[in-house]
């Protein structure tokens, strides 16, 4: 199994990016002790950890794409570190297949590598004008269930009469499990898939039909959208919440924690996160957990670990 560290910028690499430095690199206080206990948890299941390869790019905003010379930099770091290099895209519009473009250039020129791509239209510029590149697809085009207030549940309970059961491994489950679609991805020429631990868990049955499979820790996405809370902050409330709203990247410096403070479960302190134009969600230890009993299984082949919540800017 292959391990992964998602970078913010070539400064990521400057020193050898081990788990035990890179888990400090998360700098909001209500986010650290995910990442440590991810990191922590991971030493204890798999033993030593040795990144083999970096990921650089953002799956959420095209106002986060990077410049060229950040790009760049990134590349030559993860070259001198020995990693190979997996470049991370959004959904875009015609703007962000623009600035893609330029990127991919730069990219098939320099070394080659991967491309997850979470947007059709970037795969079919993949395929047409970049076929040295590998394509990957993103978590972003898996169609699942991952709503932490009420997914995590679903993992708990299991009534006797075996109706849980059913129902968890119906909700465990996702377009990755029709194998019309996976043969589909094969013959486009999409060498794996990546994933997120949901919060119910998983069903990794597909994982045997050819494609590769990564999956992120300590962090999942539960929904994205191009309208942006913190690019709206200063505008009058009229004009909050508009698509194509000037972008200054407010991104990087709030982030709204959200308490499920009226649920009837026990999980009233389930805490979720919005940074951007993203809501994401923290692993629990138990879901750690499973991720990794999965990885030591041989039915994950990369583990990704983002020590920073995934919205940089570079």
């Amino acid at each position: 199994m292959e391990w992964s560290i998602h970078i913010a910028g070539a400064e990521d690499l400057a020193d050898e990016p081990t788990l035990e430095r890179c888990a400090g690199l998360e700098p909001a206080a209500p986010l650290q002790p995910a990442v440590r206990l991810a990191a922590d948890l991971a030493a204890e299941r798999l033993g030593a950890v040795r990144f083999t390869r970096c990921a650089f790019g953002n799956e959420f905003c095209e106002h986060l794409l990077p410049q060229p010379a950040a790009f760049e930099a990134a590349i030559c770091a993860a070259r001198a570190s020995g990693l190979r290099f997996t470049f991370l895209t959004p959904y875009v519009g015609n703007e962000g297949i623009r600035r893609l473009r330029g990127l991919l250039q730069l990219l098939d020129r320099m070394e080659g590598g991967e491309v997850v791509f979470s947007d059709w239209g970037v795969l079919r510029v993949l395929r047409g004008e970049f076929p040295r590149l590998v394509p990957v697809q993103g978590r972003l085009l898996n169609k699942s269930l991952r709503d932490p207030r009420v997914m995590g549940i679903y993992a708990e309970t299991q009534p006797d009469n075996g109706t849980g059961a059913a129902t968890l491994a119906a909700l465990q489950r996702s377009n990755l499990d029709n194998a019309s679609y996976t043969d589909w991805l094969l013959r486009l020429g999409v060498a794996g898939v990546e994933i997120d631990n949901l919060p119910q868990g998983i069903d990794l049955g597909f994982a045997s039909r050819g494609l590769s499979v990564g999956a992120y820790l300590p962090f999942g996405f539960i929904s994205t959208s191009r309208v942006c809370m913190a690019a709206g902050l200063h505008y009058r409330k009229p004009d909050k919440f508009q698509p194509g709203a000037p972008c200054r990247q407010e991104c990087q410096t709030h982030l709204v924690e959200y308490s499920y403070t009226n649920s009837p479960f026990h999980n009233r302190d389930q805490k979720f996160y919005l940074k951007g134009n993203t809501y994401f969600f923290a692993h629990t230890e138990a879901m750690t957990r499973s991720l990794l009993d999965q990885a030591a299984g041989g039915r994950i082949d990369r583990l990704v670990f983002q020590p920073r919540l995934p919205m940089m800017a570079s």
